[in-house]
């Protein structure tokens, strides 16, 4: 993969919901002295993954379901313009 991202963050804290669902809230230092909070369900957490540990975040695009999207979205229209 080409044009990866890789992005260093913290991990809070876990909050559990009522309904037994969990969001992992993470803490990302944009700048000196200067953080933004995100949420992910902690699903997404690999397994054995606690609080107060740095996880590394990858990002890529995917090529491959864009063009699928866009594909189908065209021949969606198409079909509506028939």
């Amino acid at each position: 993969m080409d044009n990866v991202k890789k992005i260093s963050v913290f991990l809070d804290r876990i909050e559990e919901d009522e309904d037994g669902s969990a969001e992992a809230i993470f803490v990302l230092e944009e700048e000196k002295d200067e953080f933004r909070e995100f949420v992910l369900p902690a699903d997404f957490l690999p397994e054995g993954t606690n609080e107060g540990e740095y996880l590394t975040l990858q990002i890529s695009r995917d090529e491959e379901k864009t063009k699928d999207a866009l594909d189908a979205a065209r021949a969606l229209l198409k079909k509506l313009e028939e």
